[in-house]
C-alpha cells in the first residue's frame, strides 16, 4: 500500500506538467494571432515551405500541394499570407533550395497531415514542447529538485515567447526538442558514457536534418574538449561539420548578414560583432516588454552559471546561449524574439537545477538564503 502511494506521489509532478502542456497547446490553438504587431499565429511565413514539403510527400503533385498551401494561408495566416504557387515549387522558388535539406520535420508530420490535414503540422512542434517539459522534469528528478522543475515548466507554459516558437508550423520546436534530449545524454556521460555517445551521433544527424545547428554542436564540442573528453569532442565536431555540408553549400555567402548585400564577405565578417551586440540588445529589450518571466528565468540561469562556471552544466548553457546569439548575428535579423536562442532553454534549466544542487546539500530553494556561518 505504502509503495503504491509513493509511486503515485512520484507521478503527481508529471501529471501536473502534462495538464499544463494540454492547457497551453489547446489555448494556443484556440487563441492566436497578432499581438503588438508580432505574429503569434500557428502558421508562420516560414512554415509554408515545410507545409508544402509535407503535402507534396502525400500528393506527389507539386502544383496541387502548393495550391493547398496558398489557399490555407490566405485564410489562416496573419503575416506573409500573400504568395503564389511559384514561391513554393522547387523549380521556381527562390528559397526552397536553401531549406530542402530540412526534411525531418516534414517527414515526421506526414502521418498527422495525412489524417488531420494542414492543422496536423502543429502536432510535431506540440510534441516537441512536451519533450522539453519532460526533460526538465527528468533532470530535476535526477538532482532531487523535482518541484523546481515543475516551477520551470510552469514558467514555460505561461511564457509568450516559448509558446510562440514551440507551437507553430516551423522547425524551431523540433530543434529545441532534439537539443532537450541532448541534455539527458550529456548528463548521462558520467554514468553511462557508451550508451550516451551511441545516441549522440544519430542526434547530430537528426538536428542537421531539422535546420542549421552546427554552431550549437561546436559549442557543445568545445565544452567537452575543455573537460578532457577530447576524443568525443572531435567526433562530435567531425560529424556535425559533415552533416552541415548541405546547409553550408546552399547558404554559404548568402545567409551571412543577408540584409547587407552591398557589403563584401570580409566586410560582413568584420560587422559580426556589431550585429551580435544589436541582436543581444534588441532581444533583451523585447523580453523586458513582452516576457519578463522568461527574462527573469534567463537572468537567474546566467547568474548561477557564472558563479558556478566550473559546473559542466553551466558551461554547456553559456556555450549554447552564445552559439544562439552568434547564429542570430550571422542572420542579422533584429526583433525575432529569442528565436535563434531557443535551444539554450533546456540547458538553462539544467544549469539552474544542477547549480542549486551544488549550493545546497538538501533539495530546497531556501538554502540559497541560509547564511554560511563558520563554527
Amino acid at each position: 500500500m505504502y509503495k503504491t502511494m509513493e509511486n503515485w506521489r512520484r507521478l503527481i509532478p508529471y501529471i501536473f506538467v502534462l495538464a499544463l502542456w494540454v492547457i497551453t497547446v489547446v489555448t494556443k490553438y484556440s487563441y492566436h494571432g497578432l499581438v503588438f504587431g508580432f505574429d503569434y499565429g500557428l502558421y508562420q511565413p516560414d512554415g509554408k515551405y515545410y507545409t508544402y514539403m509535407t503535402l507534396d510527400l502525400i500528393n506527389h503533385n507539386s502544383i496541387e500541394s502548393a495550391q493547398q498551401v496558398v489557399n490555407w494561408y490566405a485564410s489562416n495566416s496573419f503575416k506573409g499570407n500573400i504568395f503564389n504557387t511559384s514561391d513554393l515549387i522547387p523549380e521556381t522558388s527562390p528559397i526552397y533550395s536553401y531549406i530542402s535539406h530540412r526534411i525531418l520535420y516534414p517527414l515526421l508530420s506526414l502521418p498527422f497531415v495525412y489524417f488531420f490535414g494542414i492543422p496536423g503540422m502543429i502536432a510535431v512542434p506540440a510534441l516537441s514542447f512536451l519533450l522539453l517539459l519532460y526533460v526538465i522534469l527528468k533532470v530535476s528528478s535526477i538532482y532531487n529538485f523535482t518541484y523546481v522543475g515543475v516551477i520551470i515548466c510552469f514558467i514555460f507554459s505561461i511564457s509568450p515567447t516559448v509558446t510562440r516558437w514551440m507551437v507553430i508550423n516551423t522547425t524551431d520546436a523540433l530543434l529545441v526538442g532534439l537539443f532537450s534530449y541532448s541534455v539527458i545524454l550529456l548528463n548521462n556521460l558520467k554514468s553511462n558514457a557508451k550508451i550516451a555517445c551511441i545516441q549522440l551521433f544519430p542526434l547530430i544527424i537528426l538536428t542537421a536534418a531539422t535546420r542549421f545547428s552546427l554552431v550549437f554542436w561546436v559549442a557543445i564540442g568545445l565544452v567537452l574538449f575543455i573537460n578532457s573528453k577530447k576524443i568525443l569532442a572531435i567526433w562530435i565536431l567531425f560529424i556535425a561539420f559533415i552533416c552541415a555540408i548541405p546547409a553550408l553549400n546552399a547558404t554559404l555567402g548568402v545567409s551571412l548578414l543577408p540584409n547587407s548585400k552591398e557589403q563584401s564577405t570580409l566586410e560582413k565578417i568584420f560587422s559580426l560583432p556589431i550585429s551580435f551586440c544589436k541582436v543581444l540588445f534588441i532581444d533583451i529589450a523585447q523580453l523586458v516588454v513582452l516576457d519578463r518571466a522568461l527574462l527573469a528565468f534567463l537572468i537567474i540561469g546566467v547568474t548561477l552559471a557564472i558563479f558556478q562556471i566550473r559546473n559542466v552544466a553551466s558551461q554547456y548553457f553559456i556555450a549554447v546561449l552564445l552559439a544562439g546569439y552568434f547564429l542570430g548575428a550571422i542572420n542579422g535579423t533584429l526583433g525575432v524574439n529569442f528565436r535563434y536562442q531557443m535551444p539554450a532553454i533546456p540547458f538553462c534549466a539544467w544549469a539552474i537545477i544542477s547549480s542549486l544542487s551544488l549550493v545546497s546539500g538538501k533539495p530546497n530553494l531556501f538554502s540559497l538564503l541560509r547564511p554560511h556561518i563558520k563554527t
